[in-house]
């Protein structure tokens, strides 16, 4: 099968490495542009489990996408989404498909609105990775990988990606419901990322905190309200326990933290801002998801400055201050 992977971050770089591994043709897309240049130059290590993978493949940027593919899979956060279906709907042969695994809300939607949506298989994965460096990502965590196509049939497309996966050591499961899914992993990534990119602390270090332990009940009551009002059926005790279980067995970073740490975007808007967007549509109080979605963004701002600006004159920017007009 010919493979686009739009994203080559950890997870994408990660899930392409294994997928080029068990035998497919598959060329990364990313707009790092140091990252694409140290893997076209000396191939791509991707550490971790299910077991460490060094390949050459090509890498490339978004305006050297190969065109006729089999498959996009969608890798980018939720900030590149419209970039990437502009890119897959250019690189897509006509009965190609893309292949959504990214985190957050929205994904499904965007790319359908350009792709149509007969040509998009929703995705979610619980496995975790980071970014090394420059041609080195890591796979920290293997867990399970659920797909399904958006209209709920399990026909032979939806088939044949979760053999593909499974061969490349991703077990994957096909679902009837992949919103339910999608949400899932939505109800983790909203109680978890947040407050370890707000306070700093890894995931252990917040589950035996008293008050940050406290603040994820109240994101998780909050998440699950949302969901049955939007009619979904969680497993609301069995997903507390597994966010509970995580964070306590875990002492890793998140991706939001990472992404701050670095001086990133975060994927907050389509996170707890979408959660909380979703919420008032519904009629549905979420005062501590929304408290958080605007401290992250204060935060984000932070650390961007920091990275862009690491010399500020705060002085000078006082002195402009007081010949402004407040708002």
């Amino acid at each position: 099968m010919r493979i686009v992977v739009i994203g080559a971050g950890a997870l994408g770089a990660s899930f392409g490495a294994r997928i080029a591994a068990s035998g497919h043709r598959v060329t990364l897309v990313d707009r790092w542009r140091e990252h694409v240049a140290a893997i076209a130059e000396r191939g791509l290590q991707a550490l971790g489990v299910p077991a460490p993978v060094e390949i050459l493949l090509p890498a490339v940027l978004p305006e050297a996408a190969p065109d006729n593919q089999d498959l996009a899979l969608i890798a980018v956060d939720a900030n590149g989404t419209a970039e990437a279906a502009a890119i897959a709907a250019q690189a897509l042969a006509p009965e190609g498909c893309a292949l959504t695994l990214q985190n957050g809300i929205g994904n499904i939607e965007t790319l359908s609105e350009v792709l149509g949506r007969g040509r998009v298989v929703g995705g979610t994965t619980m496995c975790s990775f980071r970014t090394v460096g420059p041609g080195v990502v890591e796979q920290t965590n293997l867990s399970s990988t659920v797909i399904g196509e958006l209209d709920g049939r399990s026909g032979a497309r939806v088939a044949q990606l979760a053999h593909l996966l499974t061969g490349a050591g991703y077990p994957t499961r096909i679902t009837p419901d992949i919103m339910t899914a999608v949400w899932e992993k939505l109800v983790v990534n909203v109680t978890i990322n947040p407050l370890c990119g707000i306070t700093g602390l890894r995931m252990g270090e917040l589950a035996r905190l008293h008050v940050t332990d406290q603040y994820q009940d109240r994101l998780l009551d909050e998440a699950f309200a949302v969901a049955r009002a939007r009619g979904l059926s969680l497993s609301e005790q069995e997903l507390r326990e597994q966010v509970k279980a995580h964070c306590w067995d875990k002492y890793s970073k998140p991706s939001m933290l990472q992404h701050l740490e670095a001086g990133r975007r975060t994927e907050i808007a389509s996170l707890n801002g979408a959660l909380v967007r979703e919420a008032q549509r519904l009629g549905v109080s979420v005062p501590f998801n929304q408290a958080i979605a605007w401290l992250i963004e204060g935060r984000e701002l932070h650390a961007r400055q920091l990275a862009e600006q690491p010399d500020i004159d705060y002085a000078a920017l006082e002195a402009d201050a007081k010949k402004e007009l407040r708002p």
